[in-house]
């Protein structure tokens, strides 16, 4: 059924709100006038919602839930959209089910280019559940997405009561008391005396524990029986056993299964009773009977699947609600309460210590790995202060400050806490035993364990003072004429008077005097013309180094390939001086030791200069007196510096 719904976007109406007023401004613009009707428009059109809602088909019964539907259309896909529902009765239970959306696109043609619609449509739904019978209003429904608001009016539903049976029970069983962060067993059995294949459909309702925190719950077995539990967060099915049981003279089918409850806080909880309801088959349809057998929970829908299950062609409903139970969660006592306890509840705890390092010297820090064991919330165990009970002496120890985190091990064998500590005496000769205690519930006393001592050797620290530090100056120390009359008479000191260097009464507090700070000091290391020679010898040593490290890198191949050819360019250049014959003749042998070294030079210059130092060379006449000319040796030099040059920068 479609319902009244009250639109409302609050930046719609920020928006509208701006442009009212901009819209009564002196001297506003025609254009801007009309601009402003279309931007309030526009709103309106780009933010239709529609909210349409259904529920289950009555009757509805106390205990079942009934499912409300809103489908919603004209919202965007994204964000999910948040739904909150009311209820008119403190009888009636209104939970959130699930968000879906559901988009759907269409493309069309339109003025010659392809256009897309797209349509999101929301469907949200609700699990209604009454405890007694009667009629309740259901709602208002409000539905938000980014800055829209929709609100549905509220519906009406009856939830009829459901007759009881004696041949259901349900029995909730948990201890009247426990302490936080105690491991608590609570156990759910369900009673059936009936044909256990006739029950179509089993509802429990376990929302009345929804208070309280649950250890995770193991999985079922494949195959093994299951029983359904109610919660907000949904149904649970939980590995159970199945027994049959008499009591007053009926047989019973008990279902049972555990959880592991963790109460968080102290105070006394009234639990209302547990309640099941089931949906009993009286006729059965046509098809035959499931030959898979069991229990029917979980392997019933396999049977469904298979078509191998009767359809119930007529069901009836029958309730059946536990006792009301009270709990209480006990504060830990005050007294006795040891200063290692740090709220760790349970039994068998253990605390193993072990250290990085035993030979120390005063201040050097030791890691120690502390590994905590024991039956009880380990996960949530921290570490009490390392002090505690007898343990480390802060007067001799730096110990951590603030809570120390540890981390679970990985195959679930307790957990790690790492810390570090600083011994402060050279006397100390053990770590001492660490102290850990935990809250025996059984017993109701707090139990101490302790780590076993670790045997240390102290070695004396290696600390820089005031007196092994070299003054310039003793004189600027504040006190240190004082400081002078102290000081053993043997102490040895430089000459040379107030600029004379001492061996000790340094003084190494922070000098915040900006004058002193400023004023440049008169010796000669201070002078600038000092200064600046020694920044141009470190320079030119940076430089010989980078150049030397330059030719330490080249292949020491190459590198004599380029001794040979210096020694070859010497020899041309020697020529000059020569009889033309024999200067020609020694220019060719230079130039081709040259053409042997670096093969893979270009040899067109060297072939035409060989072509004419021979032709001098093997000349039949010449002049004895004669010399080589000038011109021919500059060539043939140019020729081997191309070579190197070529050479250096492959």
């Amino acid at each position: 059924m479609a319902m009244r719904s009250h639109r409302y976007n609050r930046d719609a109406a920020a928006t509208v709100a701006t442009l009212a007023r901009a819209w009564h401004a002196p001297g506003i613009h025609l254009l801007a006038k009309v601009a402003t009707a279309m931007l309030l428009a526009a709103p309106a059109v780009a933010q239709e919602v529609t909210v349409q809602v259904a529920t289950e088909n009555p009757p509805h019964y106390v205990g079942v839930d009934a499912i409300v539907q809103l489908t919603v259309n004209g919202l965007e896909a994204d964000p999910e959209p948040q739904c909150v529902a009311e209820a008119s009765s403190s009888d009636v239970r209104v939970r959130l089910g699930g968000v879906s959306p559901r988009i759907v696109q269409r493309m069309f043609q339109s003025g010659g280019q392809i256009r897309r619609v797209q349509q999101v449509t929301h469907t949200i739904q609700f699990h209604v559940t009454a405890n007694q019978p009667g009629e309740y209003e259901i709602g208002p429904f409000v539905i938000t997405q980014g800055g829209i608001e929709e609100r549905v009016d509220p519906i009406k539903m009856t939830f009829a009561e459901v007759p009881t049976t004696d041949d259901m029970r349900i029995k909730l069983q948990l201890p009247e008391s426990a302490y936080p962060d105690q491991r608590v067993p609570v156990q759910i059995q369900w009673w059936f005396a009936g044909n256990i294949d006739n029950v179509n459909q089993l509802n429990i309702d376990g929302t009345i524990l929804d208070a309280f925190q649950f250890a995770p719950d193991p999985p079922p077995p494949r195959g093994g029986s299951r029983l359904p539990i109610q919660t907000d967060a949904g149904t649970l099915s939980l590995a159970a056993t199945a027994t049959r049981e008499t009591d007053d003279g009926k047989e019973f089918t008990v279902v049972t299964a555990q959880r592991t409850l963790i109460p968080n806080r102290p105070g006394t909880y009234e639990i209302p009773p547990m309640t099941a309801t089931i949906e009993l088959v009286t006729q059965w349809g046509n098809r035959q009977g499931s030959q898979l057998g069991g229990f029917g929970f979980g392997g019933s829908l396999l049977e469904e699947a298979f078509g191998g299950r009767r359809r119930p062609a007529k069901v009836e409903l029958f309730r059946a609600a536990g006792e009301p139970l009270t709990f209480e969660v006990k504060p830990f006592p005050r007294e006795g309460r040891p200063e290692s306890f740090s709220g760790a509840v349970g039994s068998g705890f253990s605390l193993d210590a072990s250290a990085d390092r035993t030979v120390v010297r005063v201040g050097d820090p030791i890691r120690l790995t502390l590994h905590l064991r024991g039956d009880g919330n380990i996960q949530g165990a921290t570490l009490p202060p390392l002090s505690a009970d007898g343990g480390l002496d802060p007067q001799h120890f730096r110990l951590p400050e603030g809570d120390v985190t540890g981390a679970i091990e990985d195959d679930q064998d307790g957990k790690k806490f790492f810390v570090s500590v600083r011994v402060l005496d050279e006397g100390i000769s053990e770590i001492p035993a660490i102290a850990y205690s935990w809250f025996d519930a059984e017993q109701e006393q707090y139990r101490t364990t302790r780590s076993k001592p670790i045997a240390l050797r102290v070695m004396p620290a290696q600390v820089v003072g005031a007196d092994a530090v070299v003054s310039s100056q003793p004189g600027d120390s504040p006190d240190a004429s004082s400081r002078s009359a102290y000081a053993p008479s043997d102490q040895p000191s430089m000459p040379g008077g107030a600029g004379s260097l001492t061996l000790s009464g340094a003084d190494l507090a922070i000098q915040r005097d900006p004058q002193r700070l400023l004023t440049g000091s008169t010796s000669l290391l201070a002078k600038p013309s000092f200064q600046i020679v020694n920044y141009a010898l470190g320079s030119v040593c940076l430089i010989v180094a980078l150049l030397d490290r330059r030719r330490r890198q080249v292949d020491p191949a190459v590198r004599q390939a380029f001794a040979v050819v210096r020694n070859q360019r010497g020899r041309i250049a020697a020529a000059g001086k020569l009889p033309e014959k024999d200067a020609a003749k020694q220019i060719a042998d230079a130039l081709r030791v040259v053409q042997l070294e670096f093969p893979n030079a270009d040899r067109s210059a060297i072939q035409r200069l060989l072509a004419e130092c021979d032709a001098i060379a093997y000349r039949p006449e010449g002049n004895p007196d004669a010399t080589i000319s000038t011109d021919l040796v500059d060539r043939a030099l140019a020729a081997v510096d191309a070579i190197k040059s070529k050479a250096g920068a492959a």
